[in-house]
């Protein structure tokens, strides 16, 4: 059986992809989903008085985000899809992505404007106190305990002054950052360095919270990618929002997820969602940063720098998509993580790729607009021979005995064969039995 990847130049990073060992093992290893529980059912209560403070810093659509149910299956499957070569989802139509314009979109985050990086030599004991009015009795590094922070601010009075609703203000927006958004492995620790920001909530408001978070589910995408790895964390809701989970749940809902992915044709994927009803529908916010929508250049969060490239999925974007040129991923900057790093200036470290982004506007993508999802004549005949079609030896050869079925059903109804069209059913029949016992 034959996987694909004819040409291994574009994916040239399989040889410790997930999909490679999947391919030799036949693995069903289900990637874990890391979550703050206490932060996703928002432990520090929202109250409306904090609202107009959201808004200025660009928070109130997270905090209108309603709770999702992760499901770990789905999610391991477009792992196992996901090519930290490209940044894209390699499905058997072509590839997709998490774009900016999601982002946007669905969680109502600033994509356009500063960087958000810089650094971190302060005295995080000091931060808090001005910005918090609390001190933590024990910091981990540059680290506090988010159950402690939570206990600090259990509820605002409606008769609190406004130096308290704006530091009650602030530890909400760190629950949503850090529990939501910018979730790690910790399950109790949270970072300073995203405090430094919220001082002044207008100002707050000019940094680029999508593009960062963005880059966030990137990296985190890509560290799972590895076959090594066994845990994702990250704003893994934006990862499930745009796939329809099975309403039906059975003990190998991975294996039925990688079939249904082998199976995928263009017909089954909403290529541009977000319609013109749609978007005249959405608050301002959701439908700012437009310019940058289609920016091609780095991605960063303080010391993460990742590559963010509509210039590979323009369907979505209802432009006209040509065969995807080589991309080469800085292996460098992938394994750049805060560990020992406490003293860093990120700014300074980063200057290069910060020179990219402010310069953003002249790094967009430009491409004839289609008034559907089109690709050039010639873009499947390159992706094809340069991507993983297949994951597992079970898919390419379910994938062979459906598209020989179909073939001689083509033949049978053109000629009126009818015994034949039976046999071809019965055939079929046969290989979803197959299937239907792997679950």
């Amino acid at each position: 059986m034959d996987p694909g990847l004819v040409d291994d130049s574009h994916l040239y990073l399989q040889a410790t992809h997930r999909s490679q060992s999947i391919w030799d093992t036949s693995s069903t290893v289900v990637l874990s989903c890391r979550r703050r529980e206490a932060a996703s059912q928002r432990t520090i209560p929202f109250d409306q008085l904090i609202a107009p403070y959201l808004e200025a810093a660009g928070f109130l659509g997270v905090s209108q985000v309603g709770f999702m149910q992760l499901d770990w299956h789905l999610i391991t499957a477009l792992v196992e899809r996901w090519r930290p070569e490209t940044y894209t989802f390699h499905m058997p139509c072509g590839e997709c992505t998490i774009t900016l314009q999601d982002v946007a979109v669905q969680l109502g985050l600033p994509v356009d404007g500063e960087p958000l990086t810089g650094s971190l030599r302060y005295n995080w004991m000091l931060i808090c106190n001005d910005y918090l009015g609390v001190v933590p009795p024990d910091m981990k590094g540059q680290r506090l305990s988010l159950p402690w922070l939570a206990e600090q601010f259990e509820e605002l009075p409606p008769d609190t002054d406004i130096v308290s609703v704006q530091r009650y203000a602030r530890a909400y927006i760190m629950q949503l950052i850090v529990g939501f958004l910018f979730v790690d492995k910790s399950n109790t620790l949270v970072h300073c360095m995203f405090l430094q920001f919220l001082f002044d909530f207008d100002q707050a408001g000019t940094y680029t919270w999508g593009a960062a978070t963005l880059a966030w589910l990137y990296r985190e995408l890509c560290r799972a990618s590895n076959a090594q790895s066994l845990e994702i964390a990250g704003p893994l809701m934006l990862l499930q929002s745009g796939v329809q989970a099975a309403s039906e749940q059975s003990g190998n809902m991975l294996l039925i997820y990688r079939w249904t992915f082998d199976r995928l044709s263009r017909s089954q994927i909403n290529w541009t969602p977000y319609t013109p009803d749609i978007m005249a529908s959405l608050p301002v916010r959701c439908q700012s940063g437009q310019a940058v929508w289609t920016y091609i250049g780095p991605l960063i969060c303080f010391h993460l720098v990742e590559k963010h490239q509509p210039d590979r999925v323009l369907r979505q974007f209802n432009m006209l998509q040509t065969p995807p040129t080589i991309s080469y991923t800085n292996q460098r900057l992938h394994q750049i993580d805060l560990r020992g790093k406490h003293g860093q200036d990120w700014r300074r470290i980063h200057a290069e790729h910060i020179g990219v982004l402010n310069s953003r506007y002249d790094f967009r993508v430009e491409a004839p607009t289609t008034s559907e999802p089109t690709v050039s004549e010639n873009y499947f005949v390159l992706y094809r021979s340069i991507t993983r079609r297949f994951i597992t030896q079970e898919g390419a050869f379910y994938h062979c005995m459906y598209d020989f079925v179909d073939e001689v059903q083509t033949f049978s109804v053109e000629h009126d064969i009818e015994a034949l069209g039976q046999i071809c059913d019965r055939t079929t029949e046969r290989v979803d039995h197959i299937i239907q016992q792997t679950r």
